[in-house]
């Protein structure tokens, strides 16, 4: 399967190529503030489209992961690795789909605030 996903302005765009079982509505911090839902997958499943200035990177507390947001329209778009960005798991925001694609893939909720298990 590849899910093709664009920011609200469209500066960035992903292309997904693989087989989300679900996506993941967390409610740490970081995620409920963006209000994303994530699909995850090994980076080399990812091709993104936009160059490093087109995007604005945060990390906080154990800065472990790196978010990356649009500078432009403010998308939240994936979260990766900070210190191997671009290998490993990775994370994208399936709100950058279309909604007919967000439709077909079940959420599960996460309780990344406090106990790190699925409430499901």
């Amino acid at each position: 399967m590849t899910i093709k996903g664009k920011c609200h302005c469209g500066e960035i765009s992903y292309e997904f190529r693989d087989t989300p079982q679900f996506t993941v509505r967390c409610n740490c911090s970081i995620c409920r503030r963006l209000g994303t839902l994530w699909i995850y997958t090994d980076a080399a499943n990812i091709t993104i489209n936009a160059n490093d200035e087109n995007s604005l990177s945060y990390s906080h507390a154990d800065k472990e992961l790196d978010f990356r947001t649009c500078k432009t329209c403010g998308t939240s778009i994936l979260w990766q690795s900070a210190t191997t960005p671009g290998k490993g798991r990775t994370a994208l925001n399936l709100n950058m789909a279309e909604l007919e694609v967000i439709k077909t893939i079940p959420i599960r909720h996460f309780d990344g605030a406090d106990t790190w298990k699925f409430l499901d």
